[in-house]
Formats: C-alpha cells, structure tokens, sequence
C-alpha cells in the first residue's frame, strides 16, 4: 500500500519561511515606487527613441537625391551613433515593456512590433508635420541640430 503524501500547500510554505526570518516581505510603497520608476524609464526611452529615429529620418532626408558622390558623402558625414542610440533603446524600452504586468498575459512579439511600429509612426509623423525644420533654426534644440547637420562634420556653427 502506497504511502499517502503530505499535502503542504505553497502558501502555508511561504509563510512558513516568512515566519522564520528567511524571507522577508516588502513594503507596498516599494512595488509602488518600482512601478512607477519602470512606466517612467519606459516613456522616457519611447520618447528618446521616437526622438532618434525622427532626427535619423530627418538627417537621410536632409542629403537630399542620391547621386553617387552624395552617397559617399553621407556615409562619411552621417552621425552614425544617433540610430545606434535609437536602437538601444529601442531594445531598453521593449525590455521595461516586458517587465509590466500585462505583458505576460498578451502575445510578447505582438506587444513588440506594436511597441516598434508606434515608435516609428510617431517619428515619421513628427518628421511630417516639420518640427525638424522649425527646431533646427531655432529654439533651444537649434545647437543640437546643427551639430548633426551633413556637411558640418559634426561641429558646432557659430
């Protein structure tokens, strides 16, 4: 005759632990804070992403027909860190998206094409509408600009 098993269930396992000192439990402000620390990286690194890729757009529109000297000339000017930017947080921003919640009970690939997608709609709007061309002449983001600007190599204009 097989020996009957002892039900423990998981909860009385847990508290049993947390009753020993070997683990200790977490204040609610702390999934709190953590919460809203994650939903502010996570709209910052959309914001900084959508940013890049719109100053990306921008600058490969700026070069204007492709000519084969054009071309040359843009490989060589163009500041090739502002898409690597974009793209790390791009990846940053999926990765924060994946911690939420939500995320687990939907499809992961779909919530990441739809965080890309969304990223790159915004960024061709932007470019759309001609914030580039008002921000590159003035206001405070002008200096930026025109550090990123081809034909500058990437100095400052006085």
């Amino acid at each position: 005759m097989p020996k009957p098993k002892k039900v423990t269930s998981l909860s009385y396992q847990i508290m049993a632990r947390i009753k020993s000192g070997e683990v200790t439990m977490k204040p609610r402000w702390y999934f709190i804070m953590g919460s809203a620390f994650l939903m502010a990286g996570l709209a910052g690194l959309t914001l900084l992403s959508t940013f890049l890729i719109n100053v990306t757009i921008f600058l490969l529109r700026r070069h204007g027909p492709m000519g084969q000297r054009r071309l040359e000339l843009m490989l060589a000017d163009f500041p090739w860190y502002i898409p690597l930017i974009a793209i790390f947080s791009l990846m940053a921003g999926i990765y924060l998206l994946r911690k939420y919640d939500f995320s687990y009970r939907k499809n992961s690939l779909s919530i990441i094409f739809g965080f890309i997608i969304t990223v790159m709609v915004t960024a061709f709007i932007v470019d759309w509408f001609g914030f580039n061309e008002d921000w590159s002449q003035r206001g405070p983001m002008r200096r930026f600009y025109q550090q990123v600007e081809p034909g500058w190599g990437g100095r400052l204009r006085d």
